[in-house]
């Protein structure tokens, strides 16, 4: 039997799923041409809300050591001060040093998830162990939700009517001069 300090809660399945989002919609921005328009920021809003959730509800997950943090949570700690650096500089306009935080905060994700199903007596490899037809539709269904979130926000607002870039540095008319002017 089970180890009741060992299996799902609520929280452990919203935890997982926050970072299964996360996974999907990450490499959008990254991938996606052109960068900093609204699309961009609306996804990259997306996938902040999804990190900042996953690194905080962390700290309520203490299975490693029941009571106590583990060293879990001190990279949950890294991220949130990566997460919020990379906010911080692209509203500083510092795109080298975002682009840096964004990227290595999603390989911190991507890190975190090959810990997560290498140790067969974590939750994730046990719950594909016991029933894996139900987990392989579950991923399925969660990568599914995440690329049509993302399908949604660019095509909603990647393209202004007209089909030009909606960042208005990329744009070369006058329209695009007199909307970027304070």
């Amino acid at each position: 039997m089970r180890d009741p300090e060992h299996a799902w809660s609520v929280l452990i399945a919203l935890h997982a799923l926050a970072a299964s989002l996360a996974l999907v919609v990450g490499p959008v921005n990254v991938l996606r041409r052109p960068r900093g328009d609204r699309a961009h920021r609306v996804v990259g809003r997306v996938w902040l809300v999804l990190m900042y959730f996953t690194a905080g509800s962390s700290y309520w997950i203490q299975q490693l050591r029941p009571g106590s943090f583990s060293w879990i949570h001190a990279l949950s700690t890294f991220t949130l001060v990566t997460l919020t650096l990379g906010l911080w500089n692209a509203r500083r306009g510092r795109i080298r040093a975002h682009a840096g935080n964004m990227i290595g905060t999603y390989l911190g994700l991507v890190g975190a998830l090959i810990g997560v199903v290498a140790v067969p007596t974590r939750l994730v490899p046990q719950a594909f162990q016991t029933n894996w037809l139900a987990m392989l539709g579950l991923t399925v269904g969660v990568v599914a939700v995440g690329l049509a979130v993302v399908a949604l926000i660019v095509r909603g607002l990647g393209r202004d009517q007209d089909g030009r870039s909606g960042h208005p540095a990329r744009r070369t008319d006058s329209a695009a001069r007199t909307a970027a002017a304070p």
